[in-house]
């Protein structure tokens, strides 16, 4: 009924985290999540076996899961304030291998 006025938003202040329903989920959704829980499983087992690199899954599941966790949304935005030129660095990544064009532009 009433809807929350939507401002707009400054240069450089992060985005509300926002998460994915699962009824607006399609299939791809649904590998990725499928995926980033694969990996957080061999992150933990990494954490516990000598053999696997536990902490470098631990972030890849970070990243697939993000869309789909508030807290995680939230994690990714402290990182990048705390660490602005890494998230410069990321940006710049995501924009030369995404499909997708820039939100940004």
């Amino acid at each position: 009924m009433n809807e929350p006025s939507q401002k707009p938003e400054a240069a450089g202040t992060p985005a509300e985290p926002t998460r994915i329903r699962w009824a607006d989920m399609t299939w791809r959704d649904y590998l990725r999540v499928g995926a980033g829980v694969f990996f957080f499983l061999l992150g933990v087992a990494g954490l516990v076996l000598p053999i696997l690199q536990g902490v470098l899954f631990l972030i890849i599941s970070a990243i697939l899961l993000a869309p789909y966790s508030l807290w995680v949304q939230k994690q990714l935005a402290r990182f990048e304030a705390k660490f602005p030129w890494i998230a410069e660095k990321a940006k710049s990544f995501t924009t030369r291998w995404s499909k997708k064009k820039p939100a940004d532009e």
